[in-house]
């Protein structure tokens, strides 16, 4: 099958070839292609995206409604260096194997914001336990923009930011009164289990389990200088298990803004969401974040922002074999930084951040009772320099301070430098040091915990994984910018790998496992994409990502680490007509489970689609699928999803 797939891309990419030669040079459409989108996350300073100094990529609402995402992790699939392969098109179910350049999110290794600040609520996004971070944080509904910046982020944000930053921005305030609503409908099958030997049917065989999603939102400016958004969506499915449980999302989002003057604009916003997994996991979690910005003169900007963010939460019941948690997670963060032009060539920024994590939950296993009760504070503060050496070079120095209560200093350098070599030619190139804090399980359990088959021990004596990472870019601007590609290098070394060992001793009678610093690893590999798009309405994004991941110790690859992947999406829209249509197709290739290298995902394409009518000019249905061919995605020891169809419809006023 994958050498048809191979071959029609291969016919494709050839025939689309000649179509872009035959189009000659016209206009200039960065719209199209986001060469002008602003972006504020690679610098923590707004930049046309085309000009930005650090590797970015920017997923507009444009490019989401294109697409036949259902969550954010959809969305990614298409980016190169993001691995989502192992997922399943449906709300609130596991993503905690996707990784970045190699490197895991739900361990901590990329930096997941929404707005600009940090958030966690593993349940409802999909991490894995208390402690794993995912990425589906919020509904696709309520996202205007995605900006993935890639490489070493510690310089900026500090720790977890080891293989580059997400930042999920969600929609605000309009000029004129507009809202929107919709909702959607679906249905999709559960393949069987072959795990060791044996089959295991869910207990609905041939049956359809259900998904449906329903929102709504409105935002106007009614004064001059005050704006204010509100939007509410809900989320429903019924999980991939042996059983069908039926999965709820409540999540809602206010912001207000205020812009009195051209010197000062301030935004306040709260977002709170309820998740329930029926009998099985209770999360409810509310963010306040407030961020102003302020030019007392010409040239200079300071920023104040801060945020407090609440997770309450009750994971399994009492018994369940991996632990009964419930408790509750706090964070809360204020910074500030001031950055202002020296001699028109130089951008100065300085800043300094307090970042709080309150931990204060219990976890109940066979009569073991495990508080964890944990205060951790990091202090920070940071500088960069951007500087425009030239009229085509722009150099970025910078590097950041940040003291743990626990694990004390560490000092993170990051060196960027961009070269314009002609106005359709960039060059990239980026060297940093970054570290990750072990994550609250690895560190705080004051008891061994059960985890099915063994005991986890926590060790307090860890320390931070650093490594070191480098990139290195071209990009070309083509047929007077409607064709846009790329080539990039990436390598991360990392020293201090905190890895789960056995201690060749047992607790009740089971294997007790602990964490130690243990290994070094060393991730590289090449990424490739190229983006057209064209007045008459069609587009086309594709992408090759190879990845090589070993832990040197034992000269293993590391799991989930797919060394080839490909991406390609095709759309067309006629806007006459109102219709439109989209296909995709992820190509993802072999992938070790374990750590041994004895256990693997076999290589894997699955292919999506999309097709909609505009309906009057307020209305769109669409009708999306997701694995039109029902792969296993080459994971047949765990339930995955076979096809999934949703029927959807929007609506603007």
């Amino acid at each position: 099958m994958f050498r048809t797939l191979f071959a029609v891309l291969g016919v494709f990419c050839v025939f689309f070839h000649g179509i872009v030669l035959a189009q000659g040079p016209g206009d200039t459409h960065d719209d199209i292609l986001e060469l002008g989108e602003v972006v504020v996350t690679a610098t923590k300073t707004p930049h046309a995206l085309k000009e930005v100094p650090v590797d970015t990529i920017v997923i507009t609402q444009k490019d989401i409604e294109r697409t036949n995402a259902q969550t954010v992790l959809d969305v990614l699939r298409q980016v190169p260096g993001i691995a989502t392969s192992v997922h399943d098109d449906i709300f609130g179910t596991y993503t905690w194997r996707a990784t970045m350049r190699g490197l895991s999110f739900n361990d901590g290794y990329g930096l997941v914001l929404v707005d600009g600040q940090r958030m966690t609520g593993s349940g409802q996004s999909g991490g894995m336990g208390e402690y794993g971070i995912g990425l589906n944080q919020i509904p696709v509904n309520m996202i205007k923009r995605i900006e993935i910046v890639k490489g070493p982020g510690s310089a900026l944000y500090g720790s977890d930011a080891m293989a580059g930053v997400i930042n999920i921005i969600t929609k605000g305030p309009s000029r004129k009164p507009s809202g929107s609503a919709g909702g959607s409908y679906g249905w999709y099958k559960v393949r069987s289990r072959y795990k060791n030997g044996k089959v295991t049917v869910p207990s609905d065989h041939g049956e359809y389990r259900h998904l449906a999603t329903g929102y709504a939102s409105f935002g106007d400016t009614p004064f001059d200088h005050l704006g204010y958004f509100l939007s509410y969506d809900y989320e429903k499915a019924q999980d991939i298990r042996k059983d069908p449980i039926d999965s709820y999302r409540h999540t809602g989002l206010v912001k207000l803004k205020f812009d009195p003057s051209d010197r000062f604009e301030a935004e306040l916003s709260s977002l709170l969401s309820h998740y329930e997994k029926t009998g099985y996991r209770e999360e409810d979690s509310w963010r306040i974040d407030l961020k102003t910005t302020m030019h007392p003169v010409d040239g200079h900007t300071l920023y104040l922002n801060g945020y407090l963010y609440d997770w309450d939460f009750e994971h399994g019941y009492p018994g369940y074999p991996y632990g009964y948690k419930h408790g509750d997670q706090a964070e809360r963060q204020a910074e500030i930084r001031y950055g202002f032009f020296l001699w028109q060539s130089h951008h100065l920024m300085a800043g300094g951040e307090y970042r709080g994590q309150a931990l204060d939950y219990v976890i109940e296993n066979k009569g073991d009772r495990i508080p964890v009760d944990e205060d951790i504070h990091t202090w920070s503060v940071y500088f960069q320099d951007e500087y425009a050496v030239t009229d085509w070079i722009m150099a970025v120095p910078g590097v950041r301070y940040d003291h743990h209560s626990l694990f004390g200093g560490e000092v993170n350098p990051k060196f960027s430098i961009m070269l314009q070599v002609d106005h359709q030619t960039t060059l990239r190139a980026s060297v940093g040091r970054a570290f990750k804090s072990p994550t609250i399980r690895q560190l705080y359990y004051q008891a061994p915990y059960e985890h099915g088959s063994y005991f986890i021990m926590s060790n307090p004596d860890l320390d931070p994984e650093k490594s070191w990472g480098y990139s290195m870019s071209i990009e070309r601007l083509a047929f007077s910018n409607k064709v846009v590609t790329s080539l990039a290098f990436f390598r991360n070394d990392i020293d201090d790998l905190v890895q789960r060992v056995d201690t060749g001793q047992t607790y009740q009678d089971k294997p007790l496992l602990t964490y130690k610093n243990v290994s070094s690893a060393r991730v590289q590999g090449i990424e490739f994409s190229a983006r057209a798009a064209f007045d008459w309405g069609l587009g086309c994004r594709m992408s090759y990502t190879y990845t090589d991941g070993w832990n040197k110790d034992d000269d293993k690859r590391l799991t989930y680490v797919p060394e080839h992947a490909i991406g390609v999406m095709v759309s067309y829209d006629n806007r006459e007509l109102g219709t439109g249509m989209s296909v995709t197709l992820n190509y993802t290739g072999r992938q070790y489970v374990d750590a041994a290298n004895t256990r693997t995902i076999t290589d894997n394409a699955v292919v999506g689609a999309k097709i909609y009518k505009d309906l009057a000019k307020i209305a769109r249905l669409s009708l999306e699928a997701d694995n039109l061919f029902g792969s296993s995605k080459g994971d047949r020891e765990n339930f995955r999803t076979a096809h999934t169809y949703v029927l959807k419809l929007d609506m603007k006023f």
